[in-house]
């Protein structure tokens, strides 16, 4: 087949939530089974060119019209180092500008304090229509024979591809999959009413009216009236997709794809152990090796205590670390917590729980690592300083201090009000850390008491009550906490891989689509 897959991120190029793991996988899975891979993506200012060979720059230039104006777009090609398969940088300023791929940065603040940290570009609408238009436009430059069997559009910033390809005699070929990364607040890429929808996109009324969500008008939407095929990164994330008891979290979208009866396909997320193989410190990033398929742990608590002095001396993130740790022994319980600090993350519920911890247990300590609402983050920083040695909070990303984080903790605490899919909980049983998670959505995959710990009700009570029993469990009964983490490390690696995910789940869907559309 030939695939384009289309992204704002992509791990190793340009980066920010879990959408980069995704859209490099996927184009390196693919690639290696056969298939000729295309990945689209836009030229940051925080690209990294360092897998990047073969370079050719402005190979290509276009004319977009959009915003009631003219967007000059040039075409680098290059391919990725290993495996190599092809990328479409798409330039113009509107992207180059940016310094990270969705929100501005602090530098950005302090260069206009309009432009606040960690809030969404305020041109977001041009950037994604700019550049799902310079996609489509590509396309059109190009000989038929080297036009894609699937475009695969990853998330809201490339959802409405469908739509602008539909009444494109040259497409009909094409068939284009949509994936839903995550359909909560603030994540839809939304227009506030169909005259904006309109004024961007210039796409028929019908449509723009079919995909109306209240006054707004959503690209999910628009791709599923444009013959998209819709799907999401987790089986019980599509279950609640559809479920119009969900509309809190989807901003009212399960009511709507609930009552068009659209259909949602899921296919969990894999991860890539050979990125994160703790095996080999080369890979792994971090300080000392270990396995915890067979329980060779020696290394993980050798890498604790390498973090704990690095983080008592300011070592790492020195103007982003707050709090530091003391009083550690071989009793101390460690709890982490990395990933966006936002309210979807159920952050509210870990800062009312800790201090709960802390009053009755003296032997635990939390590490958590993220960045996100500056509010979250301001409540974070007061716990490090109520509760001094006990809690450190690095607010930034980094990637060695993330895998840190999670490789040197017994437990990471996950209380998601909502998860699409989940991949701290992959990479913290990778590393030996076992998850205590709400079950929901892609958490679900957590098997409880196998290979972590799940509670249901999303409350206080329901958390503090789990992470107690967990602590029980752990003073009482060491020995089941090591069978768990084995049985953990292994289920991740046999049946998650993403080898296995793209041959068996990805690969006959895509290809039972490529089959329909030919016949």
């Amino acid at each position: 087949m030939n695939i384009w897959n289309v992204s704002m991120e992509c791990a190793g190029i340009a980066e920010a939530g879990g959408v980069k793991n995704v859209t490099y996988a996927l184009c390196k899975g693919f690639k290696n089974l056969g298939n000729e891979v295309t990945l689209f993506i836009p030229v940051f200012k925080c690209n990294n060119w360092e897998h990047i060979k073969d370079l050719q720059e402005n190979v290509k230039t276009s004319h977009i019209s959009t915003y009631k104006k003219d967007f000059v777009v040039s075409y680098s090609t290059a391919t990725f180092d290993n495996p190599d398969f092809k990328i479409v940088f798409i330039n113009n300023e509107i992207f180059s500008e940016k310094e990270d791929i969705y929100t501005y940065t602090t530098n950005e603040q302090k260069l206009n304090p309009e432009n606040k940290k960690g809030t969404g570009h305020k041109d977001f609408l041009l950037k994604d229509v700019l550049f799902q238009k310079a996609v489509v436009q590509y396309g059109l430059m190009e000989d038929k024979e080297n036009l894609p069997d699937i475009i695969h559009c990853q998330d809201a910033s490339t959802a409405m591809i469908p739509a602008f390809i539909n009444e494109l005699e040259v497409y009909s070929k094409t068939k284009c999959v949509v994936t839903i990364h995550n359909a909560g607040p603030y994540y839809h890429h939304s227009f506030i009413n169909a005259k904006e929808a309109k004024f961007y996109t210039d796409f028929d009324d019908n449509l723009i009216n079919k995909s109306l969500n209240g006054e707004k008008v959503e690209p999910f939407l628009l791709a599923a009236n444009s013959n998209a095929i819709l799907t999401t990164v987790s089986e019980h994330y599509a279950q609640e997709l559809i479920d119009p008891n969900n509309n809190e979290q989807t901003e009212g979208l399960s009511s709507i794809f609930y009552n068009n009866k659209y259909n949602i396909t899921g296919i969990t997320n894999g991860i890539d152990f050979s990125l994160y193989n703790p095996k080999d410190i080369n890979i792994s990033k971090l300080p000392y090796e270990f396995n915890t398929e067979t329980l060779d742990l020696s290394g993980k608590y050798e890498c604790r205590y390498y973090f704990i002095d690095k983080i008592n001396n300011h070592f790492f993130f020195e103007d982003k670390q707050y709090g530091c740790l003391d009083n550690i022994d071989d009793n101390t319980i460690f709890f982490a917590y990395h990933g966006r600090i936002t309210t979807q993350k159920g952050i509210n519920l870990l800062c009312a729980v800790i201090p709960r911890l802390l009053s009755i247990y003296s032997n635990i300590k939390f590490i958590i690592t993220g960045q996100g609402e500056l509010k979250l983050e301001s409540n974070i920083k007061k716990l490090t300083e109520d509760f001094k040695g006990r809690i450190v909070f690095f607010n930034g990303y980094n990637k060695k201090i993330a895998r840190l984080t999670s490789a040197c903790c017994d437990f990471i605490i996950l209380p998601s009000c909502f998860e699409p899919c989940g991949l701290e909980d992959f990479i913290a049983q990778i590393y030996g850390t076992l998850p205590i998670a709400h079950k929901t959505g892609g958490l679900c995959k957590i098997v409880d008491n196998e290979t972590g710990f799940l509670y249901i009700d999303n409350t206080l009570t329901s958390l503090q009550n789990r992470i107690e029993n967990v602590i029980k469990l752990k003073r009482d009964n060491p020995k089941i906490i090591q069978k768990l983490i084995q049985n953990a490390a292994s289920y991740i690696h046999k049946n998650y891989s993403w080898n296995n995910i793209i041959e068996n789940k990805y690969l006959p869907f895509f290809e039972k689509i490529v089959e329909k559309k030919q016949n």
